[in-house]
C-alpha cells in the first residue's frame, strides 16, 4: 500500500501585467494600439478599470513552503520566467511535489479565490498546462484552499478587508512604496527584482496573518507561533537565495 502524500501548506501571491495582445484582439484594436487606447476600452467595459482574470498575465509567483506540523517556513521562492507557459508549469509542479516527492498542498492566500487562482487556471487553460485538481472545491472549506480574505469577511457577509489594513492592524509594515497598480509600469521598465521583492513581501504578510489566525483559534501554541514568526524572515531569505539559483541560473 502506497504511503499517503505528506501534507504541506503553500502560501502564495502573484503579480500580473495586462495581456495587451488579448485586449487588442477582444476589442478589435490594431496590433499597434497603445496602452492609452487599450485602457480606455477596458475602462468603458469594466468601470472599475480592473479586467477579469483572462486578461492578467502572471509574471511572477511568490511561494512559501510551510511545514504542516510546526507551521514554520521550510523554503521560499519567487518563480519567474519570461515564458509564461514555463512559469505555470513550474508553479503546478511545486504545488504537487517537494524535492521529487509527491505532497498534498493546502494553498494559503489573500483574496486568491477572486484573482490569483482564477488567473493561474485561466492562463493554464490558454497554454494547455496541466493543473492540480483538488479533491475539495467547496468555497466554504479551507481543506485545500484557505482564502484569508474570505475567512475574515465571513465569505462576503461584511466588506472584504485588504491585506494592507490587516497587516497594519497587526503591527506589520503593510504596503510601502509599491502597490499592484504599478506593476505594469515597473515591468515595462525592466524592474523585475522590485516586482519579485514586492510579491514576496505580500506572501510573507499573508503568512503572518494566517499564523495569527491559527493562534487565536487555538490551532497552534503561543510557543510555536513565536518561533514561526521569529524565524520566518531568515528562512525566507535563505530559501530564496538557494532556490532562485536553481530555477533561474545566471
Amino acid at each position: 500500500m502506497a504511503d499517503k502524500p505528506e501534507k504541506r501548506f503553500l502560501v502564495l501571491d502573484i503579480e500580473t501585467v495586462l495581456d495587451r495582445e488579448l485586449a487588442r484582439l477582444v476589442f478589435g484594436l490594431s496590433p499597434d494600439a497603445g496602452m492609452a487606447e487599450i485602457q480606455a476600452r477596458l475602462t468603458a467595459k469594466y468601470p472599475n478599470g480592473f479586467p477579469p482574470p483572462p486578461f492578467h498575465r502572471p509574471v511572477c509567483v511568490a511561494l512559501i513552503d510551510v511545514d504542516h506540523e510546526s507551521c514554520k517556513v521550510h523554503n521560499a521562492i519567487v518563480l519567474e520566467n519570461t515564458d509564461e507557459k514555463t512559469l505555470l508549469q513550474q508553479f503546478w509542479k511545486v504545488v504537487r511535489f517537494r524535492k521529487g516527492s509527491q505532497v498534498k498542498s493546502t494553498l494559503v492566500h489573500f483574496n486568491g479565490r477572486s484573482l490569483d487562482l482564477p488567473v493561474l487556471l485561466n492562463r493554464s487553460l490558454k497554454h494547455r498546462v496541466h493543473v492540480v485538481s483538488f479533491e475539495e472545491r467547496s468555497r466554504y472549506s479551507f481543506e485545500c484552499n484557505h482564502d484569508i480574505c474570505d475567512d475574515l469577511s465571513e465569505f462576503g457577509a461584511v466588506s472584504r478587508p485588504s491585506l494592507d489594513v490587516i497587516s497594519k492592524m497587526l503591527g506589520l509594515p503593510g504596503k510601502t512604496e509599491i502597490d499592484g497598480s504599478q506593476i505594469d509600469e515597473l515591468y515595462a521598465k525592466g524592474e523585475r527584482n522590485r516586482i519579485k521583492d514586492y510579491c514576496m513581501e505580500d506572501a510573507l504578510a499573508t503568512y503572518y496573518v494566517w499564523l495569527t489566525i491559527r493562534l487565536v483559534r487555538n490551532q497552534m501554541s503561543q510557543e510555536k507561533y513565536d518561533e514561526a514568526v521569529r524565524t520566518a524572515p531568515e528562512l525566507v531569505k535563505a530559501g530564496r537565495s538557494a532556490a532562485e539559483g536553481y530555477f533561474n541560473p545566471a
